[in-house]
């Protein structure tokens, strides 16, 4: 296989970039749900983040790192073609 082919496995920070954004985003999206519950059922207060800005905001982001990574992945498994392989 040809690995340099694909710039993001080849670039071990960018793959850590990702990792820790998507981890980030995760945590900030569950805190959020964590404290609407919490302050819907203990408090009764309703507090809504609006689902516009929790989709611009958390859901755009990590689709599209998914997407990322996705291509990343397919590009690293793809076989070679037979002219590569030859060499």
């Amino acid at each position: 296989m040809n690995f340099e082919r694909c710039y993001m496995f080849t670039n071990k920070k960018l793959i850590r970039f990702g990792l820790s954004l998507f981890v980030f985003l995760g945590i900030i999206n569950f805190t959020i749900s964590y404290f609407q519950t919490y302050l819907e059922t203990a408090a009764d207060i309703k507090w809504v983040v609006p689902e516009i800005w929790k989709t611009i905001l958390l859901d755009v982001p990590q689709g599209i790192l998914v997407l990322l990574g996705a291509i990343a992945l397919y590009d690293f498994t793809k076989e070679a073609s037979q002219k590569d392989a030859s060499i």
